[in-house]
């Protein structure tokens, strides 16, 4: 069984999570599951709605899409990143390639602590902004963050209306703690 403090270092590494607060991944890493994977178990199919971001403690998992590997996920990295603020489908199939243990964050348990501190979803929100921001960079032909002249997908109206959502919960679960 993991410490808090080892749980803590582990959800650190996330991309996503890398700028938040200590005080803040320590709550995380409350609420973070340990799961224990063997080779050959199927953690998700590519269909299966977005949950949980794993970290990989030991092992090592295989991510495909249409039976195609895209990457190898091995101690230290993360996969399923995204289901902590998307709730579309994976897009990809994770496989235990490898025995060994995951961390799994579950987006409503990271919504419900978000709720109680709106500095722990300002957090992400800021790295989401960097990440597009970079991205934007790196492809200023494909991209229009304000959305001039472009018609805006139900995906994005989707994702706009979830972030306001968390948004307003956690304003409004600060203000009642307040």
């Amino acid at each position: 069984m993991l410490t808090p403090v080892e749980r803590v270092l582990i959800l650190r590494a996330a991309d996503l999570l890398k700028d938040v607060e200590p005080r803040h991944l320590l709550g995380l890493a409350e609420v973070a599951r340990e799961v224990e994977i063997l080779a050959g178990d199927n953690l998700y199919q590519e269909e299966d709605l977005a949950d949980a971001l794993y970290m990989v403690v030991e092992g090592r998992v295989r991510l495909s899409t249409k039976g195609r590997t895209t990457s190898e996920v091995g101690p230290g990295e993360a996969f399923g990143t995204w289901s902590l603020v998307d709730e579309s489908e994976r897009g990809h199939r994770a496989d235990c390639i490898e025995d060994g243990l995951t961390l799994a964050l579950h987006r409503d348990e990271f919504y419900d602590l978000a709720a109680g501190d709106l500095r722990l979803l300002q957090g992400v929100v800021r790295l989401l902004a960097k990440r597009l921001r970079s991205l934007v960079i790196e492809r200023p032909g494909e991209a229009r963050v304000e959305g001039e002249g472009v018609v805006k997908t139900e995906t994005v109206v989707e994702a706009e209306a979830a972030a306001k959502a968390v948004v307003a919960e956690a304003a409004a679960g600060e203000n009642g703690n307040a």
